[in-house]
């Protein structure tokens, strides 16, 4: 391997891994992913799951939105000596900020299953939930097994952060 050129694994599992965890998990979509958990939640207690799902899906928009804009503000202008045009800040918002859209998709389409009669409310919300904790289990389980650790560590290390996602959802709850 010389200089500047990528470490490759030859196994495609390892991969196949590091693609969905390098492409797909960002910091954004973990925190997409307990936010709507949190909108989810709160809309439970006081809406049905069609006004529910709107409501949630509007307010995931609006931070995607605030992060583009915070990000786009924060980039423009002079930095390290070289210009850094609107546009290209734009761009580089709406790119690094994509995780809060699609953090949020899966527990929205499972909320989604209401208003088509495929599931009740109750459920729906439920399974929304419930799905954004499987969510944060998988990405820990899969930060593991991209290292090579066994099953029982990659098992452990998906419920500790399953179980950190969860206690933060909850903070999250108790303080709004």
């Amino acid at each position: 391997m010389t200089a500047g050129t990528p470490h490759t694994d030859p196994s495609p599992g390892r991969s196949a891994l590091r693609l969905l965890r390098h492409e797909f998990v960002t910091p954004e979509a973990i925190y997409g992913t307990v936010l709507i958990t949190v909108i989810i939640a709160v809309q439970e207690e006081e809406s049905t799951a069609d006004v529910g799902l709107l409501v949630s899906a509007l307010t995931a928009f609006v931070f995607w939105l605030a992060h583009v804009f915070a990000h786009t503000v924060a980039r423009h202008g002079v930095k390290r000596g070289k210009e850094v045009p609107l546009a290209t800040a734009v761009r580089e918002a709406i790119f690094h900020s994509t995780g809060f859209l699609t953090g949020p998709l899966i527990p929205l389409l499972l909320l989604g299953l209401a208003p088509l009669g495929i599931l009740d409310d109750e459920s729906a919300y439920t399974a929304a939930e419930v799905s954004s904790l499987v969510i944060l289990f998988v990405l820990g389980a899969l930060a593991l097994a991209e290292r090579g650790r066994r099953w029982y560590a990659c098992l452990l290390g998906g419920l500790l952060t399953s179980g950190v996602g969860l206690l933060v959802i909850a903070l999250e709850l108790i303080l709004h």
